[in-house]
């Protein structure tokens, strides 16, 4: 008896509708930079282990100032090298790859990443990214988006970089600001998304980090609604973004029990993402548990979608199931919904082809 495959039909009508209805948002244009400008970049060797070769890297941000990175590439292997782009969550820097590097070229990928606005090497006493202050927010956001495009520009002039094949993580602050970034950035071919979200002004509104206490307290001061506070966050909400990521894969990881990015801005953001897709829950807070099963997930799907290998199997068969009970309720509802209105559009346009013959 034939197997019929309904995932490889239900993408296909996403791909049809998506050609036939969809616009680029409005917001892409904050995102836009002059590509013929100089990188004027600085590489230097950081250190060396067995297995990789870390380089310090500079260069010119369109919006201003030198972007600081790090590239990690492995010394074994058959250049050039998929690469992984990382963003760090809030609070976090570039060197947050270093543990990692060694293991990751052993498995064959190069690595590279940058410190966000007022991060690392950029942060400035007494300046937040996250804050009262909104204007500055939003151009932070923009200026780090912005200086990860430019930084794809500088991996395309690494001899040992394959840039056909260009890979995105982040987690937290890194999904978030991720989400925009694979959405605006046509040449990230697939994206990890580990507790990211999605509907600004729920995430400031439920969030439990100490930044986004300190914006409430001056929206409560001030009388701001949060309805105007959305419409102001808007053009960095990554939830405005997503899905026109499609139909580039996505994995998103998101915690059940999380407080700083509310699981309900998580459920949000997938939810407007489009296929292909996938998502993980696990019973944790913002903190992932297991560790080892995020990582040997996003192994499995970088290995498929960059390197065309295929996945590690775990000898937990649990360690695959996503029980129901983790997800909210009304999502299964929303996915029959979805094929429901996506059948239904297909056959009107089949309909009107026909007519036209």
């Amino acid at each position: 008896m034939q197997v019929i495959n309904f995932n490889k039909y239900l993408n296909c009508i996403v791909l049809v509708l998506l050609f036939l209805a969809i616009e680029i948002s409005p917001y892409f244009e904050y995102y836009e930079y002059d590509k013929n400008m100089a990188l004027n970049a600085e590489i230097a060797m950081l250190r060396e282990t067995d297995n990789v070769i870390i380089y310090k890297v500079y260069y010119d941000s369109p919006m201003g100032g030198r972007v600081p990175a790090l590239l990690s590439i492995p010394k074994s292997g058959e250049p050039s090298f998929p690469c992984i782009i990382f963003l760090h969550g809030y609070g976090g820097k570039k060197e947050n790859i270093l543990d990692a590097t060694d293991y990751v070229a052993q498995l064959g990928y190069a690595v590279f990443a940058i410190d966000a606005q007022y991060h690392g090497e950029r942060k400035v006493p007494g300046v937040e990214l996250y804050s009262p202050n909104f204007t500055r927010t939003i151009n932070g956001i923009i200026q780090t988006v912005i200086d990860l495009r430019r930084g794809i520009d500088f991996l395309e002039t690494v001899e040992k970089i394959d840039s056909s094949r260009i890979g995105y993580l982040g987690a937290s602050m890194g999904g978030i600001l991720g989400a925009i970034f694979i959405s605006v950035e046509p040449r990230v071919k697939a994206a990890v998304l580990i507790v990211p979200g999605g509907n600004m002004s729920l995430m400031i509104k439920e969030s439990k980090h100490p930044s986004v206490s300190l914006i409430r307290e001056y929206i409560q001061k001030t009388g701001l609604s949060y309805d105007y506070l959305q419409k102001m966050l808007d053009p960095i909400d990554p939830i405005n973004f997503i899905e026109y990521y499609s139909p580039r894969p996505v994995q998103f990881h998101c915690g059940v029990y999380d407080d700083i990015v509310p699981a309900e801005a998580c459920r949000q953001l997938y939810d407007r993402a489009r296929e292909p897709k996938e998502i993980y829950w696990y019973e944790s807070g913002h903190a992932l548990k297991p560790e080892e099963l995020v990582v040997l997930r996003a192994i499995n799907f970088f290995n498929k979608h960059l390197k065309a290998v295929k996945p590690t199997k775990v000898e937990n068969k649990e360690y695959y199931i996503v029980k129901l009970e983790n997800i909210p309720d009304y999502s299964l509802l929303i996915l029959l919904a979805w094929i429901i209105l996506l059948s239904i559009a297909t056959a009107v346009y089949i309909l009107y082809k026909l007519k036209k013959i």
